[in-house]
């Protein structure tokens, strides 16, 4: 299964295909109705050569376009490309973006 998931009060309304994530989180925005969540995160046999979890900018419009409030990445697992204006956008935006660590770290 791909690195994204959109979920809505516990239910999970898009996983990543082949399609990519933007799908996904078109997919999912459309269903959550203004109370989605995009999460982003490693699989678990992720070869960080190939297929790094990645978000930015682009990430940002299109969750804005979809109605998807909030963007959770793991944090030291994710490419955020262009940090700054990606979260100037979201700021603008109003979408919340939160770097989570890896619960079997802790």
């Amino acid at each position: 299964i791909g690195q994204c998931v959109v979920v809505s009060n516990g239910s999970v309304l898009a996983v990543e295909a082949i399609d990519g994530t933007d799908s996904t989180i078109r997919r999912g925005g459309q269903l959550g109705r203004g109370k989605a969540v995009v999460v982003k995160v490693c699989k678990p046999t992720q070869d960080f050569r190939f297929d790094v979890p990645a978000v930015g900018t682009q990430t940002i419009r299109t969750m804005h376009e979809s109605g998807a409030g909030v963007l959770a990445v793991e944090a030291g697992r994710s490419l955020v490309f262009q940090p700054s204006e990606m979260t100037a956008l979201a700021d603008e935006l109003g979408i919340a973006i939160a770097a989570l660590a890896d619960a079997g770290e802790n």
